[in-house]
């Protein structure tokens, strides 16, 4: 599929976001809205996923992972909304199977770094506030809500669900899972040496944000148990990412010990309301 680059005449209008490209977890911002506005920073995050560790990752992990997830929500004449879209890399997998994809960032920074298939087109808009007259069978948002703090992640998830058909999916990642090996290392270990703790986000917790913003939760999908073990060992860590994660499942070693986990979620009709025992952990996989 032919792709383009995202030229001025392309992009509407969003708002700001935060430095999350190049660590797992992004150290506490009051304000992520201030992020990813840098010029140049579309080009750095873009070089994050081109080598090493990320790079593997995204290529024999995450990517057939979100191509799984999605192709049984595409087809003709549906539509996806990638929110946060940044560079595309998300938003590109999304046009394999969906006849119109919308990403929508905050950035033109990273929004002009972008190379997307024709299906797509890319929007500098802020849907958390202003909202744009279309809706979407499926959402997808991935590398955000780690990094955002409270009051975004809860104004982002309305801000979505608002664009999402009634029964429309969301599909959305955490990146850092705070009950993984990772995870524990990021929000204590680092506390330990005198360095400011980085986020981490549960499940659980997770979860309650999709429930109080009006969706059920029906599937959860864990990877990554490898995680990048630091500058000096990046090399070993890209070549073993794979066969660690065949080793993992093939052991059945629980999914709360992967450092990323994916949440595939419904939106409730405006009749239904959210319930505690959505059912979730029925379709946890490890």
């Amino acid at each position: 599929m032919a792709r383009h680059g995202a030229s001025a005449s392309e992009v509407c209008n969003f708002g700001p976001q935060r430095h999350a490209a190049v660590h797992d977890g992004d150290e506490s911002s009051d304000s992520y809205r201030v992020s990813h506005q840098a010029p140049g920073y579309g080009s750095l995050y873009n070089e994050t996923f081109e080598g090493g560790y990320y790079a593997a990752l995204w290529q024999k992990i995450e990517r057939p992972l979100i191509e799984d997830i999605l192709r049984p929500f595409g087809g003709p004449n549906r539509k996806c909304l990638d929110f946060a879209c940044g560079t595309g890399r998300i938003a590109g997998v999304a046009a394999e199977f969906f006849q119109q994809v919308v990403g929508v960032d905050v950035s033109p920074a990273m929004i002009q770094c972008a190379s997307v298939p024709k299906n797509v087109s890319l929007r500098i808009v802020d849907i958390t506030n202003d909202d744009i007259p279309e809706t979407f069978d499926v959402a997808t948002a991935f590398r955000f809500f780690l990094n955002a703090e409270d009051a975004l992640r809860r104004d982002a998830l309305l801000g979505i669900r608002r664009h999402l058909r009634d029964g429309g999916h969301l599909v959305c990642n955490i990146h850092m899972n705070a009950a993984s090996p990772a995870g524990f290392i990021y929000r204590r270990g680092k506390a330990l040496f005198g360095e400011r703790a980085q986020n981490t986000l549960g499940l659980e917790a997770f979860c309650a944000y999709l429930r109080d913003a009006g969706f059920v939760v029906e599937e959860v999908r864990y990877y990554g148990y490898l995680p990048r073990l630091g500058p000096l060992l990046n090399g070993m860590c890209q070549r073993l990412v794979a066969p660690a994660e065949r080793l993992c499942r093939a052991l059945a070693v629980p999914g709360r010990f992967a450092q990323n986990f994916v949440v595939i979620a419904r939106r409730q009709g405006r009749e239904s309301s959210p319930s505690a025992a959505d059912g979730f952990a029925a379709r946890k996989n490890v």
